[in-house]
């Protein structure tokens, strides 16, 4: 199972699908671009480009084998020019430095918060991983705090999300799952939910199974204004049939109670994954996709994405690795194709072509790597606005989720970091 797992990253940050037909004529557009590495590679998803001010922070894994070596880079978000460094000494008693969380940090103003990504299988030991929790000044170049996670949890890091003064980190072992609240300012740590198997659904609790992993949203409020948090946690039926078992659940993080459960699949599949939009929770398994009330138990529509209507690879390659949301609008990312469906309805809006790239969605322009390139595509037909290239023998761009920062689109490939002009209506 963990190499199922190291796949699946390897597999975001390496994989692309052929181009688009509809493609615009390239348009490389770019500001600046900055070899932070030298002649070393750069390797690893990283942390984001994180913003704050006039800083950008970009990273890069010159030696990606045994201890790794790593650093971030804070530059100048106009010329791209180096300001600070951090290197392995600067996150002691940490020794190994990587940043490879696709979905892994958490940012409020000038404070980064990041974390290993461990998953350790069933009787693997965990000494072996390293397993800390980290906050970054980033407009100083200063690491603020380091903390390592408890013993009791063998699997962390897969999603970072918060409010206010906290940071939410998922954390896991065979029997409970938790998720920790993280005062940014300290690194202090405590529980906000723990869930055991007498905390499903009975149809799942019934299966006796081992929690495998939770992604979940981002907190949002209720009438009260209390915040909420909607959560997918997938465990493991050990036996036959080898299923991955899927429940929903809604806790109100404000009176620590929960809101309600309702399990959603009892079928084999991949991660759930989950998204909070207009008061509703879209949740992608498999080949299908589920939309039910932020709220109360209630579910709107369920709908497969396997359409067979010819475009992308077919009923047989159509998983889901990635959901987004805008407007009224489920964005739906599988191998090769970006379905999205409307919210309120189920209805398709459109199926395109695209890669699964982590993308991120900001002013009706979605932000993704897509057969090397840049590309930037509208949210409401699915039609590439404009794809931008890296210049001639170099590297392609990186698999991973750019971030957009009042109108500029940063991004790196295997040696430089680019700052990029956002797509403008």
């Amino acid at each position: 199972m963990k190499n199922i797992v190291i796949g699946f990253y390897l597999l975001l940050l390496l994989s692309s699908c052929t181009s688009c037909k509809d493609d615009n004529v390239t348009d490389r557009s770019i500001i600046w671009e900055n070899r932070i590495c030298g002649k070393n590679m750069i390797y690893d998803v990283g942390i984001g480009y994180p913003v704050y001010k006039n800083t950008v922070v970009f990273h890069s894994t010159p030696e990606p084998w045994g201890i790794h070596q790593s650093t971030l880079h804070g530059l100048d978000i106009n010329t791209g020019t180096e300001k600070w460094q951090l290197t392995n000494v600067d996150f002691a008693p940490k020794k190994d430095l990587q940043f490879n969380c696709t979905f892994g940090i958490f940012q409020k103003d000038n404070i980064v918060v990041a974390c290993d990504n461990v998953y350790a299988a069933k009787g693997e030991l965990i000494d072996r991983y390293e397993r800390y929790i980290y906050g970054i000044d980033i407009e100083k170049g200063k690491v603020l705090w380091i903390i390592s996670f408890p013993n009791e949890y063998r699997r962390m890091g897969d999603m970072l999300k918060g409010t206010g003064q906290y940071a939410y980190v998922n954390a896991n072992n065979d029997s409970k799952f938790s998720l920790l609240r993280v005062n940014i300012q300290t690194g202090e740590l405590n529980s906000a939910i723990s869930l055991t198997n007498n905390d499903l659904p009975e149809e799942i609790k019934s299966k006796n199974p081992v929690f495998f992993n939770c992604l979940f949203s981002t907190i949002y409020k209720n009438s009260n204004g209390d915040d909420i948090v909607a959560c997918s946690l997938s465990s493991q039926h050990i036996g036959s049939p080898y299923d991955l078992l899927t429940t929903l659940y809604i806790y109100n993080l404000t009176q620590n109670t929960k809101v309600y459960s309702t399990s959603i699949s009892l079928t084999a599949g991949s991660n759930s994954w989950i998204y909070y939009l207009n008061g509703k929770i879209i949740i992608g398994k498999s080949h299908t996709v589920y939309c039910y009330d932020a709220f109360e138990n209630k579910k709107y529509w369920e709908k497969s994405v396997i359409l067979n209507d010819g475009v992308g690879s077919g009923s047989g390659n159509d998983e889901i690795l990635q959901v987004l949301g805008y407007d009224n609008s489920a964005l739906v990312f599988c191998v090769d194709r970006l379905v999205c469906f409307d919210i309120n309805t189920g209805a398709i809006k459109y199926n395109m072509l695209s890669s699964h790239s982590a993308a991120r969605v900001v002013d009706g322009v979605i932000y993704n790597e897509n057969n090397n390139d840049l590309v930037m595509r509208d949210v409401y037909t699915g039609k590439i606005l404009k794809r931008v290239a890296t210049g001639k023998n170099e590297e392609g761009f990186a698999s991973v989720r750019p971030n957009v920062v009042d109108g500029k689109v940063y991004i790196h490939n295997g040696t430089d970091a680019y700052c990029i002009k956002a797509w403008e209506k």
